[in-house]
This record gives C-alpha cells, structure tokens and sequence, in this order.
C-alpha cells in the first residue's frame, strides 16, 4: 500500500483539467445512460465535472461528490452559470445521502482509486444504499493485462503534451511499477510548465496509486455487494471485452 495519500495527483484541478480532456465517446456513453434513465443523477468522484457540468448543461439535476476540495474548486468555479448541479465534499464510504438516484456512475478510471477490498466495499455499499430500486449504476476501470503491467516497468514515459486554459504547454512524463500481489499499478509523475517552449517555469512531482480487478473477481464484488453486472463492454464505444481491451466499461442494477 502506498505510503502517501493518495490524492496527490488531484491538488490542482487546472492541471488536472489540461491533462484529462473528456472523449467524446465517454460523454455518448454516460449522456445516452441518463437519456435513458432521466434525473436525479449522482457523480462519484466527480473531481473537477469533466462529466458533470456537460451532463448539467444538458438539462438533468445532477450532484457531483468528491473527497478532494481543491477539485471541488475548480468545478464550482467552473458551473457558476449552471443552477441544477450540487457539489459535495466528501468521503462516499462515510457518506449517507437522504436522496435515491436514478443513475449513479464515476469515470475516469476512479473505481481504481479505492485501493483494497474494504475500500471497494465501501463505495459499493454507498451507491447501492443511494440507488433507486429501478437505476443503474455504470462505471469503467482499466483491464488488467498482464502483459502490459509487467512491460516497462521503471521505464521513464513521456506523454503527449498538453496545453492548459492559460495556453501554457504542459508536459507529462512518468515511471510505473506494478505490484501483482496487491494488484497495485504506482506511479511517479512530472509535470513540466513551458515558457515559449523551450523555459521550463514550473515543476510538480505525483504520486499515485491505482488498483486492479479481474473480470470474474469484479463480477463476484459486484455480486457480494449487492449488484448484477448487466453489461461489460471492452471500451466506452460498447464494443465486446477482450482480451486485450483497454477497459471494462460496466453497467449495474441492483439485485
């Protein structure tokens, strides 16, 4: 287990924001779930609103809850023009809400943020309390191959760089390392700020820690927490999972 908190990676929601631009294909997989399912909607971990202001400028009555108020923040700021988002701060496995939802979810792979079974639990026991007898609870995590856990490990990774609301050219670069007995994938992450591209100005270091589930020991979670995985698709686009998919992208009801 990791030594830190791990909420290191989300202290700057600015940053965060010009580092996780929403996909298009994100936003058509939540967007037609609550097309389907209508309002009240709850975001878990919704960190800055990435989903959750485009969700509100679209008419639903959505709550965004998150552990981490300086992503809370940033999305306040972010929403001042919107009157059908509420924003709470708060551990969701300590949570108790007097309100049902007709859709519950979190994305941005933040089911992996909850780092040992007792914490899974703990989130899962949430949303099953908060979710109406007739909703859906969707959410996506990363699938773990094998292969790609194992690969480049210590390795330096530069990703692609990204650009800030500011216009300032960020650069990403990590090294990871994965710890199959506790099923924890931990990185070190550097970003750069650039001034006229060749001036670093600025440089933050993370720490993080995500955690793995198999696909058969997620559906047994799911099951013993008082769900049914109705669907599991391979990424947001629904295609099947394979071996090799990215994601598991799952759809849940109560059972």
């Amino acid at each position: 287990m990791p030594k830190h908190d791990n909420l290191e990676e989300f202290r700057d929601g600015d940053l965060y924001d010009a580092t996780n631009k929403l996909k298009s294909s994100e936003f058509e997989f939540f967007s037609n779930l609550a097309r389907q399912y209508g309002s009240p909607i709850l975001d878990v971990a919704c960190g800055t609103g990435r989903l959750t202001i485009p969700l509100a400028e679209h008419g639903y009555d959505i709550t965004g809850v998150d552990i981490t108020p300086e992503m809370l923040e940033t999305a306040k700021k972010k929403s001042t023009h919107l009157d059908g988002v509420q924003w709470i701060h708060a551990d969701v496995r300590k949570l108790k809400l007097e309100q049902q939802f007709r859709m519950i979810y979190t994305t941005g792979n933040a089911f992996q943020g909850f780092l040992d079974r007792p914490s899974q639990e703990g989130l899962l026991q949430f949303v099953h309390s908060q979710l109406d007898k007739n909703g859906v609870f969707a959410f996506e995590t990363r699938n773990p191959v094998l292969s790609r856990l194992l690969a480049d490990q210590g390795k330096v990774v530069e990703r692609e760089d990204s650009v800030d609301e500011k216009g300032n050219k960020i650069s990403h670069t990590w090294e990871r390392t994965y710890d199959p007995i506790h099923q924890l994938e931990h990185f070190k992450q550097t970003y750069k700020y650039w001034k006229n591209n060749h001036e670093v100005y600025k440089t933050v270091h993370t720490r993080i820690a995500i955690r793995y589930v198999f696909p058969q020991e997620l559906k047994s979670l799911l099951y013993y927490n008082g769900f049914v995985l109705e669907d599991i698709y391979g990424h947001f686009d629904k295609s099947p999972l394979q071996d090799d998919s990215p994601l598991m992208v799952c759809i849940c009801r109560k059972r």
